[in-house]
């Protein structure tokens, strides 16, 4: 029986973090066995839920064995995927039960897998991680937008010259668009405890006249832990609008910025829930050809020290 995209979603998503990890050790190591990715599920028993009654003796192996296939299978369909999607600009071949790393500038794409493999995002230098990543996910949908495009980074930690609060923050939008004039509504304190109300960044295209007024922004909400899909909703138009009086004359566009790839069985509900999606492919994409004019040096040296902090831990 066939299964429809959207029944399996999930476990499209899952075989997405297996093909994950065994793009990470083939960039390590240059080439690696594509079943890598499920070799811990497999010897901590995760695999042994098969549907039916409980088998036993060489039923029971018969059972693991079509399992393992099918979850290899899984992750074959997922890196033909990434291929299919991104074409060149995708850094992995895979030929037999091989993978292995191409070389092709790809260090976002390298940065964005490294973050998705890390041990953890909360602490030591670790934290630099998404730090990056939410700045990162700025100026990609800025240059997304186009020539035009400008963005602010208002999460938390801000830098300084943004403004050490979220009403700081949202003060250098409102003077560099003329737009977002703060003014809580009745019986709300002087700003969120959250720090950024879920708003990472924001990005907008100024208008042709220059006048304030009725603008294009996008509004972001960034996240890179395995959690991401419990994230989609945290930032909302309706959420944010009761900091400011008014807030925009046109509303804003919602998005998130994920390090995760969407399989194409999850976007359309990740899409409904978070607004536009920018996952690893999207964000590779929009700079396929211009990376050095979106992404500084300073933002470059970062990533290449994070992506060597992952790899040697």
């Amino acid at each position: 029986m066939t299964i429809d995209p959207y029944s399996r979603r999930h476990q499209d998503q899952h075989a997405a973090q297996d093909a994950d990890q065994a793009e990470f050790l083939a960039f390590k190591n240059g080439v690696t066995v594509v079943d890598v990715g499920i070799y811990d599920e497999r010897i901590a028993g995760v695999m042994d839920d098969v549907s039916g009654s409980e088998p036993t003796g060489g039923a029971m192996w018969h059972a693991e064995d079509l399992t393992y296939d099918s979850a290899v299978g899984k992750i074959y369909e997922e890196i033909e995927r990434r291929r299919d999607t991104m074409g060149p600009l995708y850094p992995f071949s895979i030929e037999g039960g091989t993978l292995s790393y191409t070389p092709n500038g790809s260090v976002l794409y390298v940065f964005l897998l490294a973050i998705c493999n890390a041990r953890t995002l909360s602490s030591g230098q670790y934290v630099g991680l998404p730090r990056v990543f939410e700045r990162l996910s700025a100026r990609l949908v800025a240059a997304y937008l186009g020539a035009g495009g400008r963005f602010i980074h208002t999460g938390v930690p801000r830098d300084a010259a943004v403004g050490s609060s979220f009403k700081k923050a949202m003060a250098t939008v409102s003077d560099r668009t003329g737009e977002w004039t703060w003014g809580p509504d009745e019986g709300l304190p002087d700003e969120p405890s959250s720090g950024d109300s879920g708003c990472d960044f924001v990005v907008w295209v100024r208008s042709p006249d220059g006048r304030g007024i009725g603008q294009l922004f996008l509004i972001g909400q960034c996240a890179c832990g395995n959690d991401w899909q419990s994230k989609l909703s945290d930032l909302t138009v309706k959420k944010l609008a009761k900091w400011f009086n008014p807030m925009t004359i046109v509303e804003p566009v919602r998005c998130f910025a994920t390090p995760f790839h969407v399989t194409d069985a999850m976007l359309t509900e990740a899409s409904r829930e978070g607004g536009i999606v920018f996952d690893r492919a999207r964000l590779v994409g929009i700079v396929s050809e211009d990376i050095d004019d979106v992404l500084d040096a300073d933002i470059r040296e970062n990533m290449d020290r994070l992506i060597t902090l992952v790899v040697e831990e």
